[in-house]
C-alpha cells in the first residue's frame, strides 16, 4: 500500500508540474467533493492520502480556491488533519478564518502557536469557537486587541483563567463595554469581584 501510495503521489508531481493554476483549482474542487461525499466512511489511511494529494493540489494554487476550500472543510472533523493544519496558518485570513473559528481538529498548541505570531484577525476568528480552552484564551486576552478581548468574554464557551480575568479586569476600567461584559459572566474569580466593582462602579 505504501508503495502504491508513493508511486500514485509521484505521478501526481509529474501531473501537477505541467498543470495551470487553474487546472490546480479544478482539480482540488473536485478532491473536496470526492473528501466529502463519503467522508466519515473513509479509514485514516485513504484520509492520509487526501492529506497528502489536497496539500499538493494547494501549492501554486488561485488564492479564491484556497478560500473556498477552508470554508468547505472547516466543520468536517473527519478533514485531512495536516491540511487544516496548514490553511489555519495562512497569513490570508480569509483562508485561514474559517478553520480557526470552526475546526474540531486545530488542538490548544495548535491554536495557541497561531495566537502568538499571528494578526487580529486570526486572533479574532479563535475567539469566535464554540468552545476554547484557558489555555489559549490566556494569549488572546494577552495579545489581542479591544475586538478580540470583547468577543472571547462574551463567548460562553471560552474558559478563562485567573490571570486572564486579572487582565481583563484591569484593561476594564479603560474599556466600558468590556467592563460590561466581564460583569456578565458568573465565572469571575471570588477575589476579583472587589476589583470588577470599583471598575463598573
Amino acid at each position: 500500500m505504501i508503495l502504491q501510495t508513493q508511486s500514485l503521489l509521484s505521478d501526481l508531481d509529474a501531473t501537477l508540474a505541467k498543470a495551470s493554476n487553474v487546472r490546480r483549482s479544478e482539480m482540488l474542487r473536485r478532491m473536496t467533493d470526492l473528501l466529502l461525499a463519503s467522508a466519515p466512511s473513509y479509514s485514516p489511511e485513504a484520509v492520509a492520502i487526501f492529506d497528502a494529494v489536497m496539500q499538493r493540489l494547494t501549492q501554486d494554487v488561485e488564492p479564491k480556491a484556497l478560500v473556498e476550500l477552508s470554508g468547505r472543510l472547516a466543520t468536517l472533523d473527519a478533514a485531512p488533519g495536516e491540511l487544516i493544519a496548514r490553511l489555519s496558518q495562512s497569513d490570508d485570513i480569509a483562508v485561514s478564518g474559517p478553520v480557526l473559528e470552526k475546526s474540531n481538529l486545530l488542538g490548544d498548541s495548535a491554536l495557541v502557536g497561531v495566537a502568538m505570531i499571528k494578526s487580529q484577525g486570526h486572533l479574532l476568528a479563535i475567539a469566535g469557537r464554540a468552545r476554547i480552552n484557558d489555555v489559549v484564551t490566556d494569549v488572546l486576552v494577552d495579545r489581542g486587541d479591544p475586538a478580540v478581548r470583547c468577543k472571547v468574554t462574551a463567548n460562553v464557551g471560552a474558559k478563562i483563567s485567573e490571570n486572564g480575568f486579572a487582565r481583563l479586569v484591569t484593561e476594564a476600567r479603560k474599556d466600558k463595554r468590556l467592563a460590561a461584559l466581564v460583569i456578565q459572566r458568573d465565572d469571575v474569580p471570588a477575589e476579583l469581584q472587589p476589583f470588577l466593582k470599583m471598575t463598573v462602579g
